[in-house]
């Protein structure tokens, strides 16, 4: 290849970002290829440098499931911004803690990623992998992603972006009264959205909590 790849590492964690370093040096030997790593811990030094003059092809960002579809962590959100403006010229690789089937589908509905590992899942062995594939222009996700994608695919049901946010927030613990500025709507309509949704998934005089596990088997939370 021998070809110039500025990477960007955003992970929190930093023996995961030692381990992305780890395998980028070892595809770079093998492949011939020079890559001029930067390596970040936080959002805002994130943004500072997707900001800068330095172009970045290849992009790898840890996500916290908690935080991601928060509307009050701007950080995160400025961050989304930039990377959907440049997803024609860079390759992005996405870490998430934990299997959030809501999280899953959003980000491939906005971000549209070439590889998302499961922390959990991933091994080093998986993490060159999925390397060498992506710097090929073949996409690599986890086995859980995967199975999420079969069931989200196999799925008959369909919901617009107001009910999985109403499904994903109740399953979060937030209150009904809470939710209006979440969603814009109002709380009456959030409730008529709610029996609508226990009906959906033949909740009806069920607790909560069965809707969510039905909702969790069709893979939508």
């Amino acid at each position: 290849m021998n070809k110039l790849t500025n990477v960007l590492i955003i992970e929190q964690e930093p023996l995961i970002s030692y381990s992305i370093e780890e395998a980028l040096r070892n595809i770079s030997v093998q492949n011939d290829l020079f890559c001029n790593m930067t390596s970040v811990y936080d959002y805002k030094s994130a943004l500072n440098e997707l900001n800068s003059s330095k172009h970045y092809n290849l992009v790898f960002l840890s996500i916290d499931s908690d935080n991601s579809f928060n509307k009050q962590s701007s950080l995160t959100n400025q961050v989304f911004s930039l990377l959907e403006k440049s997803l024609k010229n860079i390759q992005l690789m996405i870490l998430i803690h934990e299997c959030d089937n809501f999280l899953i589908h959003n980000l491939f509905k906005t971000l549209n990623p070439e590889s998302i590992l499961l922390k959990r899942d991933m091994k080093f062995k998986d993490l060159t992998t999925a390397i060498d594939r992506v710097i090929q222009n073949i996409p690599f996700y986890s086995t859980t992603i995967l199975k999420h994608l079969r069931i989200r695919m196999s799925c008959n049901i369909s919901l617009d972006k107001s009910d999985q946010l109403i499904l994903y927030y109740l399953s979060k613990g937030v209150r009904m009264k809470d939710m209006s500025k979440m969603v814009f709507l109002s709380h009456s309509a959030i409730e008529s959205r709610k029996r609508k949704l226990k009906q959906l998934f033949n909740a009806e005089r069920q607790q909560d909590s069965f809707l969510f596990e039905k909702a969790r088997e069709h893979g939508f939370i």
